[in-house]
């Protein structure tokens, strides 16, 4: 196993707060997917679950299943574990691991995965040990879904602004801008404010690198396993249904 390098060491206080307009934007898209993907044959993955987000999105649209959450961040992975050991969150229904996904320990069959935000961590050799996981525990009709993020190519990205929230008297803000990297990456450099009063508070500038993957790759990727992807939901999401080939997932 790989070392993990966490990229969220010193943003993770920000990571939470700052994705939720993402999950507002794309919650209905997302909920869409995982009930054509998602059931209760066994436990439903959050791989890369973050703070949690998606994970509380698999409890309301798949009652009746269990939900793995694989976060390897150890900071991001605390505040998911404190959800999930609120009874009024979770309802016991929520394992969390601190594992690579790659190097948890997974049932023999699962019923459906969740990835959101993810793919962009794993290089093209450990992307193939996904697909092959998938189709190997995969249970029958049931699929997985992932988002692909742009620049879907090694291009440079300018500053942009990503997210801001308020937050009692203190307003959190955050940009991004990438530049092309080694081989099929590229190098975000994420900023981060901290303002008061019309005055910065405290800053964080962190670096990490992306591995990106147009639709076509994805597509090619997949089938390479026996996996079928195919975009799901509004184009602006890049949402995508993996499922064994010939083998539609949620059909009976």
């Amino acid at each position: 196993m790989p070392e993990h390098r966490d990229p969220y060491e010193r943003s993770a206080e920000f990571i939470d707060i700052l994705i939720a307009p993402w999950w507002r934007a794309n919650a209905a898209a997302v909920a869409g997917a995982v009930r054509a993907a998602a059931g209760p044959e066994g436990p439903v993955v959050d791989a890369g679950a973050g703070s949690g987000h998606g994970t509380r999105l698999l409890l309301g649209e798949i009652p009746d299943a269990e939900v793995l959450a694989v976060e390897p961040s150890l900071a991001l992975r605390s505040v998911l574990l404190a959800r999930a050991a609120d009874p009024d969150w979770g309802g016991g229904r929520v394992t969390v691991s601190g594992a690579d996904l790659l190097s948890a320990r997974l049932p023999e069959r699962i019923g459906g995965l969740l990835a959101m935000n993810v793919l962009g961590h794993f290089p093209a050799d450990r992307r193939a040990e996904l697909w092959a996981l998938l189709a190997e525990r995969l249970a029958p009709q049931r699929g997985a879904v992932v988002n692909l993020a742009p620049p879907y190519t090694p291009a440079a990205v300018p500053r942009t602004p990503m997210s801001e929230a308020a937050v009692g008297r203190r307003t959190y803000r955050g940009w991004g801008e990438a530049r092309p990297g080694a081989g099929d990456s590229v190098l975000w450099r994420m900023a981060y404010r901290v303002e008061e009063d019309g005055e910065e508070a405290s800053s964080v500038d962190v670096e990490y690198e992306w591995h990106v993957l147009a639709p076509d790759g994805l597509r090619d990727e997949a089938a390479r396993y026996g996996l079928e992807a195919r975009p799901t939901g509004p184009e602006e999401a890049a949402l995508f249904l993996l499922h064994r080939s010939g083998e539609g997932p949620g059909r009976p």
